[in-house]
Order: C-alpha cells, then sequence, then structure tokens
C-alpha cells in the first residue's frame, strides 16, 4: 500500500509557519523560579512561565526543570488534557503519534513495550514517577501500567545515558502519575472526582474512583482505584480476535508534606493487576498453548526534595524505590505453572548548584548518583528454572556530572560524563563485570527570538540483559526431522555502546496570524550509530539459540512536530523517517519503523466550553527488512473526537466522545502478526465534586 503524498506531508512538518497545529491552549500555573537560571526572581518567573498547555515542563533531557520547547532535544510530552481526550485503554493509544515512537509486540496490553527510533524492549528506558521499570520477559512483555492514574506522558529520543544509564540508546519514556495539586484548587481542602466509560469494539467498560485531600496547609494526599473490563476485541473484518480480552485493576495512594518553604517528603504506592487467558506466547497468535495468566506489579517511591531560591548551592532531590513485577501463568493443557518475577531496588539522587560568574555567564553544576539492583527468579512448577529466564541478579553503579554554561541569555552550552559499573551474576554461570562511559554535549543558540538552533553529541550504552546473557535450556520442540531448539548462554556478550550525532531547531512563536495564537515546533535530523548491536539467532537446523553481537549498526532519520493553537482552530502535525542498517554487511535491521506522519485538526467552540476535531495516521509500506523476512503493510487510519466540559451546566462535569478507527481497517502495528482493533466507538465522563 503506497501513500504518494507521504513526502509531501513530511516536508509540510518542516514548514511550521503554514501549518497548524496543537494541543488546546489555556493558561497555565507557573513553575517554581527555580526552573531557570537567571538572577532576578520576577524575570525567571515570567520567562519560565507557560502562555500555552503545550508549554509544559521537561525533566528527561537534564535534571533541571525547563520548558520541553526550550529545550535543546527532541523531547514529545502527552499532557493529561490529552490523555482524556484518546480516552487510552492502551500506552499505544496515548502514544502513537510520536514520530519515531511505536508499540512493539501487538495489540494485547500488557504485552506491548516501546520503541524509539527503531531501538526497543531494554534498549529504552522506562520510569514510572521517576522509578526504573526493567521487567521485560520475551514474547511477553511486561509494560503494566493504568492510563487512568496518569497526569501525563514524556518521551526523550536519542541516546541519554549520561542522565540516565544503561538502556538509553533509544531514549526515554517517563509516566508521571496524579497527585492532590492536579485536582485541588485554591482554597479546597478535599475533593472526589468519579470516572466511567465504555468502548463498543471489545464491550470495554471501566471506572475509575479519585479522592484527593490537603487536611493541613502542607500535606496533601490522594488514593485512586480502577477497574477495567474488556471483552476480546473485533478487527475490522468484523471477527473476534481471541484472547484479547482484559481485567485489571489498579491502585495509587500519593501522599506529600511540605517541611518549611523548601522541603518535600513525598511517598507513592502504585498496585496493578490484570487478570485474562491468553496464549504462553502471548505476542502471536496461536492458540495451541493457552494460559491463565496473572500479571502483578506493586511500585513504592519515597522522595525528598530540596529547593530554595535564595539557595544556589542546593537544588537537590533524593529518589529511592522498589518494585516487584511478576507474571504467573498455569497452562490449561496440563496445568504446568510458570513464574517470572523481577525485583528491582533503586536510589538516585543529584544536585545542582548555580553560578553567576558575570553578569552576562551563568553556571549550573548537576552531580548525580544512581545505583539499582535487579533481581530476577523464574520457576516451573515451582521448582527454580534453568532455561527462559533463570535465577540471575544485576547491579549497576553510576556516578555523573552535568554543566550547562549560558552567555548572554542566548548561547547554551552543556557538557556532562557519566561513568557506570555493572555486575551480573547467575547460579552456576560466569559472571560479568564492566565499565562504561557515557559523554554529552550540547550547544543552542537563540538566533532569533521565536528560533532556536541547536547540535548535540551523546553517548550510551545498555549492559546484556540476564536473560540474553543467561538463558539456556529448551527454546521450542521439534518435529520430524528439526531438531529440538535449545538457548546457548553466551556469557562474552559486550555491552551495546552509541554514538549520536543531531542538528535540530525549536520554533516557539506566539501572536503568529492573531493576538491570541501560537506555534510550537521542533525538527531534527541524527545519525546513530551503535557498536556491539545485540540481535539473537535462532538456528533451526542446528537447534540452537543464542545472543550475538552485530559489531555496528547505523540508524539515522528526520523528525519533525509542530503545534498550533488559536481561540478556534487547533491541530498538529508529526512525521518520522528512519533508515537502519548492519554497517558490515548493508542488510537492513529488524524493528525500524515505516515512515510514518500524525495529522489533528479541530476547533475551540468556547461559548460552550466543546472541543470537537480528528486525527489522521498515515504509516508507509516497510520494504527494508532483513534477509528472510516480510515486508510489512502499510496503513491509514481515521479518528473523530469531542470533549465538551459541562461544568456550567452540571458542575464538575466532563464529556468525552470518540470512535476510533473510524473507517473499520484491519492492519497490524509493524511486526505484529495480530490485526489491530476496528471501528471502537467510546464515551467517558467524569464528574468532580
Amino acid at each position: 500500500m503506497k501513500y504518494t503524498g507521504f513526502r509531501y506531508l513530511l516536508l509540510a512538518g518542516v514548514a511550521f509557519s503554514i501549518t497548524p497545529a496543537a494541543l488546546q491552549a489555556q493558561e497555565v500555573p507557573a513553575p517554581q523560579p527555580s526552573v531557570t537560571t537567571s538572577g532576578d526572581e520576577e524575570e525567571i518567573a515570567e520567562k519560565a512561565t507557560p502562555v500555552f498547555k503545550f508549554d509544559t515542563i521537561s525533566v528527561t533531557a537534564s535534571r533541571e526543570e525547563k520548558l520541553a520547547i526550550e529545550t535543546p532535544a527532541s523531547i514529545s510530552i502527552v499532557t493529561e488534557e490529552e490523555i482524556e481526550r484518546r480516552q487510552p485503554e492502551t500506552v499505544n493509544d496515548m502514544l502513537k503519534d510520536i514520530p519515531g515512537v511505536e508499540l512493539t509486540g501487538g495489540s494485547r496490553n500488557t504485552v506491548m513495550t516501546p520503541s524509539i527510533r527503531g531501538l526497543g524492549d531494554d534498549r529504552v528506558v522506562t520510569r514510572i514517577d521517576g522509578a526504573r521499570h526493567n521487567f521485560n520477559v520475551g514474547h511477553k512483555g511486561g509494560l503494566f501500567i493504568d492510563p487512568a492514574i496518569l497526569k501525563q506522558v514524556e518521551v526523550l529520543r536519542g541516546p541519554a545515558s549520561t542522565i540516565h544509564g544503561t538502556g538509553a540508546l533509544g531514549g526515554v519514556v517517563a509516566f508521571e502519575t496524579k497527585s492532590a495539586d492536579d485536582f485541588l484548587e485554591d482554597g479546597e481542602t478535599f475533593g472526589g472526582q468519579v470516572t466511567s466509560g465504555f468502548g463498543t469494539v471489545d464491550n470495554a467498560v471501566h471506572g475509575n474512583l479519585t479522592a484527593f485531600a490537603r487536611p493541613l496547609e502542607n500535606i496533601d494526599f490522594l488514593a485512586s482505584l480502577s477497574r477495567r473490563k474488556t471483552d476480546d476485541y473485533e478487527a475490522g473484518d468484523g471477527e473476534k480476535r481471541p484472547y484479547t480480552d482484559d481485567d485489571l485493576i489498579s491502585g495509587l495512594i500519593k501522599t506529600g508534606i511540605d517541611i518549611g518553604e523548601s522541603h518535600r517528603v513525598g511517598l507513592t504506592y502504585r498496585v496493578y493487576t490484570d487478570d485474562h487467558s491468553l496464549p504462553a506466547t502471548a505476542d502471536g497468535t496461536s492458540v495451541s498453548s493457552i494460559v491463565n495468566r496473572e500479571s502483578r506489579e506493586t511500585g513504592i517511591v519515597l522522595d525528598y526534595d530540596y529547593e530554595n531560591p535564595e539557595n544556589k548551592w542546593f537544588d537537590a532531590s533524593v529518589k529511592g524505590y522498589y518494585n516487584n513485577s511478576d507474571i504467573d501463568e498455569v497452562r490449561f493443557s496440563d496445568g504446568r505453572h510458570d513464574e517470572r518475577n523481577l525485583e528491582t531496588l533503586g536510589i538516585e539522587a543529584y544536585n545542582t548548584s548555580r553560578f553567576e560568574l558575570d553578569e552576562n555567564a551563568k553556571l549550573a553544576v548537576t552531580l548525580g548518583g544512581e545505583y539499582f539492583n535487579d533481581d530476577q527468579t523464574g520457576r516451573r512448577n515451582g521448582a527454580p528454572t534453568t532455561q527462559f529466564y533463570p535465577d540471575a541478579d544485576m547491579d549497576i553503579y553510576g556516578v555523573y556530572i552535568d554543566n550547562t554554561l549560558t552567555l548572554f541569555e542566548d548561547l547554551e552550552v552543556t557538557a556532562g560524563l557519566r561513568f557506570d559499573s555493572y555486575d551480573l551474576q547467575a547460579d552456576t554461570q560466569k559472571g560479568v563485570n564492566e565499565t562504561a562511559l557515557s559523554p554529552r554535549v550540547m550547544v543552542s543558540y537563540q538566533v532569533l527570538p521565536f528560533l532556536q538552533p541547536y547540535a548535540s553529541y551523546s553517548e550510551a550504552f545498555r549492559a546484556p540483559s540476564l536473560s540474553e546473557i543467561y538463558n539456556s535450556g529448551l527454546h521450542f520442540p521439534g518435529g520430524g526431522p528439526t531438531p529440538n531448539n535449545f538457548f546457548v548462554p553466551n556469557p562474552d556478550l559486550k555491552p551495546e555502546t552509541a554514538q549520536n550525532w543531531e542538528v535540530g531547531f525549536n520554533v516557539k512563536h506566539d501572536g503568529l496570524f492573531t493576538s491570541n495564537d501560537a506555534v510550537r515546533a521542533k525538527a531534527a535530523y541524527f545519525h546513530n550509530s551503535v557498536d556491539d548491536f545485540i540481535e539473537q539467532n535462532v538456528n533451526v537446523s542446528a537447534g540452537t539459540t543464542t545472543s550475538f553481537n552485530v559489531p555496528k549498526a547505523e540508524i539515522k532519520g528526520f523528525e519533525a512536530e509542530i503545534s498550533y493553537d488559536s481561540s478556534g482552530v487547533f491541530g498538529s502535525i508529526g512525521a518520522a523517517r528512519i533508515r537502519g542498517k548492519n554497517t558490515d554487511t548493508a542488510a537492513a535491521l529488524s524493528g525500524i519503523p515505516a515512515d510514518k506522519a500524525a495529522v489533528t485538526i479541530g476547533y475551540h467552540i468556547s461559548s460552550i466550553d466543546l472541543d470537537v476535531g480528528g486525527r489522521g495516521l498515515f504509516v508507509r509500506d516497510q520494504e527494508r527488512v532483513p534477509s528472510g523476512s516480510s515486508e510489512i503493510d502499510g496503513y491509514a487510519t481515521f479518528d473523530v473526537f469531542a470533549g465538551w466540559d459541562a461544568d456550567d451546566y452540571v458542575p464538575g462535569l466532563k464529556l468525552n466522545f470518540a470512535v476510533d478507527n473510524l473507517l473499520d481497517k484491519t492492519y497490524r502495528r509493524g511486526a505484529a502478526v495480530l490485526d489491530e482493533p476496528g471501528r471502537n466507538v467510546k464515551v467517558t465522563a467524569s464528574l468532580r465534586f
């Protein structure tokens, strides 16, 4: 399936000055003065105050809070308003329009894993409220998050190990859950919100009850409970796809205490459980080995922040966390009981000191460190398994320094360096110890009041996963002349390292056509060279499966995002074109996404607080695939949506309506083998009291 207009649509992404696009524009509260390094506090607040909701704060590119549009990096943020508008059942529903981002693994909820610029699985760092989420089991996924509790999702594209350590070859996906401050208005001490909705494609019914309070001026508290139940969904052909149902429950408790004017201590407890039946190889279509699977995750985050605008030496944060992720499966045919568990215990701390070298030179120095331990266990019928997912653990220590020099308020130079050491161990197998250095340099210059070009160089690394190194035992049985296939451990795997060049620009312009409109744009070209890229070789004739290093791989491409808003029209456009190859053989890499463009257009009917609009997602055929792999068909899908803030009629009431896959298209995402859901009519109502 070819889209002849795709190239023109991609070029249109650069022509930001003539393309409408964006999320809804409304005033939002100003961030604290410490978000910039200017000397005068009033000037700081004025400079950092977002005018529009798409002017959101980013913390993934550096440890300094900064508007995403002013950060010299490829950052996309899905806001709370956009999450509500999309009424997402899955993470893919929230991220599918972002350039360079795909959710691999298929359409089953818990099987999806994020991929950025063609690098997925353990090559993307996933954080939930700042805590690492490292669970990922081949063919089974392991991303356990309920969109109902999310405030926003931030995606940083490109290598980011200087700040985020191992795994950030592709980038970072950071989920932030809601807190009491997101609900309580000035003068309020308590309240609640009830949300309910349905979807037709899978008979989905979902509900959420959230209570929030500020019993004392310095204490806030939130408790949230969600339930979502679905049947098997229908694809575009009208046929149900078996074993795609879900029954999930999630809970969130979040509290914070402000101590004085500068100290804050917070505690977050999150729980997720999903009970459903699906194939043991959950990213496939086989129905020969069906299991009853319970996916569970518990996360605890304890954090401390110190922020005092008068103190230039200390702007500190300390975060400790614990995650317990677990998949428990019982096979219907014979009662075989498999358990896969990962416990992650970590601590991270950093501090930023600010110096005014002279009137036109300011320096911010961030010192940080991180430690985390992954402890994985695998059981079959209660006994330790030496095959897929054996008992093993990994310790990683990292320290870094990141310096940002600002000259004449227009020129910004950032230079950082990180040192990491990792240690992998498994019973009866060889231990692995390595170290890594991850430098980065970024330069940006405010050429015009609305235009900020930038250039950057960064390196990143990924320690081999415990499964890649230590998997052993039977992979799958043979038949006839085909022998049984066994995993072969490879403790000599080298870490993957990436060297990424990127050039791009940011555009921030208010009053483009009228006095109350705005345009925001980001565009970038990148070239990422990955040494010792880890791939898996399944040799059917020899009966072996093992991981090995590809000496060098190359991924390069172009991305663009533009957003526009006014009192009437709003919209967005994003596009990406990415290429990847083994530079030794010139063979295409697996997992490289097809060319993609996404368009949103809508209209604010401000007199009744109603937004209406539509989206289009256009994906080309992917013909650049490894030898022996099938080409992947392209597709185009269309959605419509409407959101009504009915507070003037019923206090606290909001209604959202949408039709996803309006034309009932039958299609598959990327290399997935399972068709996506067909037309889905969704309605969600929330009442705040």
